[in-house]
């Protein structure tokens, strides 16, 4: 990550999102239909003097996304964003661009180019911030989520600097590489409704023998669940491995330093007894070199992402077993 000392940070003044529920049905219908293929797109609305921004229209990318976040910092996309703008405005909506909108599943999204895309949105517009759809729980309830980058990890992006002393002074981990917003949703009830006519078109449809058990739609979710795991994990491991041979390294650098300096002490003092003049206890710094600490970027992002997807899997868990003991509790009676 370079530097990025032209641009300064402004600390965002919106606290909250306001959301229509035209927007969240169409968000939904558009990000369901089309699943498990990844979309992105352009949020529309105003930013109110009470500190909230509404969110009054969507509009989807019209290609899915090869990974989280591609479409934001790609031509096509900030081509098709800037129509949508121009044709709103000739006809006479005063929109504006507020942030973005990304379905995924469970930590997926946590993707360098999301990243730069929206610290780049930041510094530009202030209280710029991007709507999470999680698919993980699709046709199942919504889970979505308002993030923007913390003001730490801003600091670091703008620094440009990711070794561990520069976390700590920016007082960032995974655990606060984003700030979430509460989201108001603006005739919940039209939301409800929609999604209680989907569950009843699902339960009045044909359903084979695991669908009567309703497993069959979590199959595969889980599985992709547990594949981006292994995926996130692998990364992990690799960045990992290489850190601690940074560490293994500067750890044998140190000791010989230590034995140079002690060695350097022990002739300074044969030295002083024979009158001669002291050695520099300096020159080890010209001697030995201490090896670069590796960025510690892409372990921040891969821990944030490994946090959420073993959240996403403990809860299809816990879900999986609430149903086989319903089911044990039932053929028992049964029995």
């Amino acid at each position: 990550m370079s530097s990025k000392q032209t641009k300064k940070y402004q600390a965002p003044t919106a606290t909250s999102i306001n959301v229509e529920s035209s927007v969240l049905l169409s968000l939904i219908r558009h990000t369901s239909e089309n699943y498990p293929s990844l979309f992105s797109g352009t949020l529309l609305g105003f930013e109110d003097d009470e500190g909230s921004i509404d969110i009054t229209h969507v509009y989807p990318f019209p290609y899915p996304d090869q990974y989280e976040g591609g479409s934001f910092r790609s031509r096509s996309g900030a081509k098709y964003q800037q129509e949508i703008l121009e044709s709103l405005k000739k006809l006479g909506y005063g929109v504006e661009f507020q942030g973005w909108f990304q379905s995924t599943i469970a930590g997926n999204f946590i993707t360098t180019q999301l990243i730069e895309g929206l610290a780049q949105q930041q510094l530009i517009n202030k209280n710029s911030f991007i709507l999470i759809h999680n698919m993980s729980s699709v046709n199942k309830e919504i889970e979505l989520k308002a993030l923007r980058l913390s003001e730490g990890f801003i600091g670091a992006y703008l620094d440009g600097k990711w070794k561990s002393k520069d976390l700590e002074s920016n007082k960032i981990s995974y655990l606060n590489i984003f700030t979430e917003l509460p989201i108001n949703i603006h005739n919940q009830n039209l939301v409800n409704l929609y999604l209680s006519n989907l569950n009843q078109q699902q339960d009045e449809g044909e359903q084979d023998e695991f669908d009567v058990l309703n497993l069959s739609s979590n199959q595969n979710v889980t599985a992709q669940l547990l594949e981006s795991l292994y995926s996130q994990v692998d990364s992990y491991n690799y960045d990992q491995n290489n850190f601690n041979y940074f560490q293994r390294q500067q750890q044998k650098e140190i000791s010989k330093i230590s034995q140079w300096k002690q060695q350097r002490k022990l002739d300074n003092l044969e030295r002083a007894k024979r009158g001669d003049p002291e050695l520099d206890t300096e020159e080890w710094k010209s001697i030995f070199r201490l090896p670069s600490e590796p960025s510690r970027y892409n372990n921040m992002l891969h821990s944030h992402a490994i946090d959420v997807l073993a959240d996403d899997i403990l809860k299809k868990c816990e879900e999986e077993l609430t149903k086989s003991v319903a089911i044990e509790r039932k053929l028992t009676f049964n029995n």
